[in-house]
């Protein structure tokens, strides 16, 4: 009979064991399934915001290289605050080439011929022929044509070429791209003033749903258990360990309290370390000799190895990774500031405070416009700044502009130091944890701005490996 019970205690034992073990291996499971339920959610907000354009920039694409048909200093026509150019006769032309490089990850949402031109009296006045060209002919079949008849006021004249082709920045920026500009009838002179692309596009800034978790409200009751948090981390407005300058991870690490010997030393580790081996996670950090994991746990939520690295940019250093300058967390700004010379250690904490709160309001839209109805041009912003003299402008500037433009008449200080900035992102760092009773799990994935789950990781990554981490907590 004791045999009997200790077997009978033993059987309830065991079933009670591989019953609870059934039903924990359930609760498991449901967690997976909240925490990956929150992730389709931020899959679905960023697919949503990307092709609702809910943020745009419209930008004036200024051009490098100029050349002429029997026109003087046609290089005039390249920025409006210069002095004009003349086209005197019917064929004389000016055409440019070699566009900014500041927005070439962005949605294309429109673009536009423009010019900013007027005529001189009397006569039978002057038509200006605005046309462009993929290929560098002219004519070229299927392109619109903007045809003006000017008057003696200078005057902005724009016409739509959004429906002529599926525009993509490749075709921008290819090395056939050209825009022409030519008298075709009248016996007046031409002021050409300004000649340029005017392109609207996607731009994100935390001032969007995505970003203020507006969206959604978590925790939020799925059956037995909730999703309980889900973030949405913007990984443009971080620094690019893969690109970024020796003295742009010096100072990085320094804004976040260690030492300067010690952040020079290791900066130049980690620029030695990626000479030969891409950094493909963040994680791959701790293997810098002298990364210690308290440095380490003070950058790893700043830096990224996903976001885009622009091929496009013009400056001596090449391809770079620009920092979303309406997303990054002031010490990024204050880093990607830092290496540059000002008159007074406080204009560096001054402009990023500037720029926090200028964004809080009306995020930047893009680098540089003459429209003056665009107020949130990063270019007129520098220039309103007081306690910035013209040098340190043309610093500041030179080194937040991806194009190898002169950022004012005067002055181009562009020495890569630093890197540029961008508007919009490519890439975003998504949060999810799905709770049941007391239990969590929690994904960390990389989603780009497409709401794509793969895409490679570093310049050279053809493997399209993305990001995925998982854990119960």
């Amino acid at each position: 009979m004791a045999a009997l019970t200790a077997l009978l205690a033993a059987s309830i034992f065991f079933l009670t064991y591989e019953t609870r073990d059934i039903g924990l291996q359930e609760e498991d499971q449901r967690m997976v399934y909240l925490a990956e339920a929150g992730v389709e959610r931020a899959l679905r907000e960023l697919r949503d915001d990307y092709l609702t354009n809910t943020e745009t920039g419209t930008a004036q694409l200024r051009a490098a290289n100029v050349d002429s048909v029997s026109v003087t200093n046609a290089d005039r026509a390249l920025y409006e605050e210069d002095a004009n150019c003349t086209i005197n006769d019917n064929g004389d032309s000016v055409t440019i080439t070699t566009f900014d490089a500041n927005y070439t990850h962005t949605k294309i949402v429109t673009v536009s011929l423009g010019v900013l031109a007027d005529r001189a009296s009397g006569g039978t006045g002057a038509t200006i022929e605005i046309s462009y060209s993929t290929d560098g002919t002219f004519p070229q079949v299927g392109n619109s044509v903007l045809t003006q008849a000017l008057t003696t006021t200078p005057t902005y004249y724009y016409q739509d070429v959004t429906a002529d082709r599926t525009w993509t920045w490749a075709t921008i920026m290819g090395n056939d791209f050209t825009l022409r500009a030519r008298r075709t009838a009248g016996n007046r002179n031409i002021t050409l003033d300004y000649l340029f692309l005017k392109v609207t596009y996607e731009i994100d800034s935390t001032t969007e749903p995505w970003s203020t978790g507006t969206y959604e409200t978590y925790p939020k009751t799925l059956g037995s258990g909730t999703i309980q948090t889900v973030s949405i981390d913007d990984e443009q407005g971080k620094v690019h360990v893969n690109t970024a300058s020796q003295a742009l991870l010096r100072y990085l690490m320094g804004e976040y309290g260690t030492a300067d010997g010690t952040a020079n030393t290791v900066a130049t580790n980690i620029v030695n370390y990626r000479a030969t081996n891409k950094f493909d996670t963040v994680e791959e950090l701790q293997q810098v000799t002298g990364l210690t994991s308290t440095i380490y746990n003070t950058i790893k939520d700043h830096v990224t190895v996903t976001s885009y690295i622009n091929p496009y940019a013009q400056g001596p250093a090449g391809a770079r990774a620009p920092v979303n300058i309406n997303t990054a967390p002031r010490e990024v700004l204050e880093a990607v500031f830092d290496p540059l010379t000002f008159n007074n250690s406080s204009d560096v904490t001054n402009l990023a405070s500037d720029i926090i709160t200028q964004r809080n309001t009306a995020p930047f839209t893009c680098f540089y416009s003459s429209d003056t109805a665009i107020t949130t041009d990063f270019y007129d912003f520098v220039r309103a700044r007081a306690y910035l003299s013209n040098a340190e402008d043309d610093r500041v500037l030179g080194n937040a502009d991806a194009s190898e433009l002169v950022p004012r008449e005067g002055g181009n200080e562009e020495d890569s130091l630093t890197t540029e900035f961008s508007y919009d992102s490519s890439a975003f760092k998504v949060e999810s944890v799905g709770r049941v009773a007391t239990r969590d799990y929690r994904i960390k994935t990389i989603l780009g701005d497409t709401a794509a789950k793969t895409f490679a990781n570093y310049d050279g990554d053809t493997t399209a490996t993305g990001y995925r981490r998982e854990n119960f907590e």
